[in-house]
């Protein structure tokens, strides 16, 4: 069987993103007590995690949004410590551009570039992800020919929009992909329901959670995955 193309999620399959998003905030936070003490005296940096995560069940249709529900967060807060609108606006700006900056500083996993530029080689290469790294901060956009996420799709996995748009975009049918990914119902299940292959990236060696539905193929390591392809391919 021809495989034509790779659908990749990106965090905690590329790097890992638990320690990416602590190191941002942190940043984030260090600058509005720098840049706007009244808001920093109104909430801890758990405070602002709250409170955003108040306004994503008020705003169900920003959930996907992250990157505007941050932003939103931000204006909402420097407004409630008592600066003008326009104000609140730029301090919202310049609060994101820190942590979005932060945010897109990765640590790859062993073997992951160095995999990923063999890969593109010979095969299509599209990044699906519900979080909101931006790629060519990164430098890997030059790797891949597409990259869907929640924000530019309108919906999040594990609903099959991403994929439905990876694949209309590379013209190429679900059983010529395999998609790679760490979660077992976001990535492996929903490809695994389009007829997609699947590989699961399971770097902690964790039980495989699901009856209904298998991977393909796992991995534990980014040096496994050319073979496990290849494996693939040859079915």
């Amino acid at each position: 069987m021809a495989i034509r193309l790779l659908t990749l999620d990106l965090d905690n399959t590329l790097w890992a993103v638990e320690p990416i998003i602590v190191e941002a905030e942190a940043a984030m936070y260090s600058w509005i007590e720098q840049n706007c003490p009244g808001t920093s005296q109104l909430y801890s940096p758990e405070g602002l995690r709250q409170y955003k995560a108040e306004l994503a069940e008020c705003y169900p249709s920003m959930r996907h949004q992250i990157s505007k529900l941050r932003y939103e967060t931000l204006r909402r807060a420097f407004m409630q410590a008592g600066v003008s609108h326009d104000e609140a606006v730029a301090l919202a700006g310049e609060a994101f551009a820190v942590f979005h900056q932060a945010r897109n500083r990765v640590t790859f996993f062993d073997d992951a570039l160095q995999t990923l530029e063999d890969l593109n080689k010979d095969l299509a290469l599209i990044a699906v992800s519900n979080g909101n790294a931006d790629l060519k901060m990164i430098g890997i956009h030059h790797l891949f020919d597409h990259h869907f996420n929640a924000e530019n799709v309108g919906a999040a996995k594990p609903s099959p929009d991403m994929f439905h748009a990876a694949l209309n975009a590379a013209g190429v049918a679900a059983h010529e992909s395999i998609h790679i990914g760490d979660h077992p119902v976001e990535d492996i299940a929903t490809a695994a329901t389009l007829g997609m292959k699947t590989i699961w990236v399971n770097f902690d060696e964790r039980v495989w959670p699901l009856d209904h539905v298998r991977a393909d193929a796992e991995i534990t390591h980014w040096s496994q995955l050319a073979l496990q392809i290849e494996r693939l391919a040859d079915q």
